[in-house]
């Protein structure tokens, strides 16, 4: 098995195994966060067509573990209804992603992290099982451009009254519904994921060391630090992506 693809280097490699680990251990710590944080590192290090795809491999295992954790807790309902939206909004963004450049991409990808982080909150009527079909649809034209749709996802279900675990347990479920259609359809509009599967394993391997660690380090630490912390950092990454989509400097 091949564990550096072709198309990028190994220092490249070691900093996205390195990256999973991180987002896992920000996600275990805070509920959300390392998905962006992986996202914009591998938007910084991998080529623009690879990013999504490669990104929702590794998270899909990310959220599967949590999903099968906490099973007894999904709000099903719920699962089935965005699980059918999204069918449809893979479908829509799939036939959209192609036509892009590389450079529209990293920009969008750039500008989406810079709205997630700075943006005001998204709020969503609640009730009743019609808007979550739509918002299955919405965010998952979203996930084929910008891969990191958990924030988006939560905005909705934040409102829908749930426990902590059922909160986690049901926005995990609808995460591996999305993430397991995206890697669908993009091995079929021929995206060769077996350059990438050694690297893969291994940044999955680092993501599940990342959870087991940041559920016991990093909860002991102050949430407002690593929250203002996480911000400084994926806006840097952000402000990369956009000079680098426009031509300009780039850090990284």
């Amino acid at each position: 098995m091949q564990f550096v693809p072709q198309s990028i280097d190994a220092l490249a490699s070691i900093l996205l195994v390195a990256a999973s680990f991180l987002g896992s251990f920000i996600t275990a710590a805070m509920g959300i966060g390392g998905g962006m944080v992986l996202l914009a590192a591998m938007a910084t290090l991998m080529p623009a067509p690879a990013i999504v795809p490669v990104h929702g491999v590794v998270q899909l295992g990310s959220n599967f573990g949590r999903a099968a954790i906490l099973r007894a807790d999904i709000d099903w309902h719920t699962f089935l209804y965005f699980g059918f939206g999204a069918i449809f909004g893979v479908a829509i963004g799939g036939s959209i992603v192609v036509t892009l450049s590389a450079d529209v991409l990293r920009a969008g990808l750039g500008l989406f992290i810079l709205y997630m982080v700075w943006g005001p909150k998204l709020r969503f009527v609640s009730s009743g099982q019609t808007v979550v079909v739509a918002f299955g649809v919405g965010a998952s034209i979203l996930t084929m451009f910008f891969g990191a749709t958990g924030a988006f996802i939560s905005s909705l279900l934040n409102q829908r009254g749930y426990q902590p675990r059922g909160l986690v347990a049901t926005h995990s479920t609808c995460m591996v519904a999305q993430h397991t259609l995206k890697i669908i359809a993009f091995g079929i509009l021929g995206f060769a994921f077996a350059e990438w599967a050694g690297l893969m394993v291994l940044m999955l391997v680092s993501g599940f060391a990342g959870t087991y660690l940041g559920s016991r380090v990093l909860t002991r630490l102050p949430a407002e630090v690593f929250a203002k912390g996480l911000k400084v950092i994926l806006t840097f990454l952000a402000a990369n992506l956009l000079a680098s989509s426009f031509g300009l400097y780039a850090l990284v």
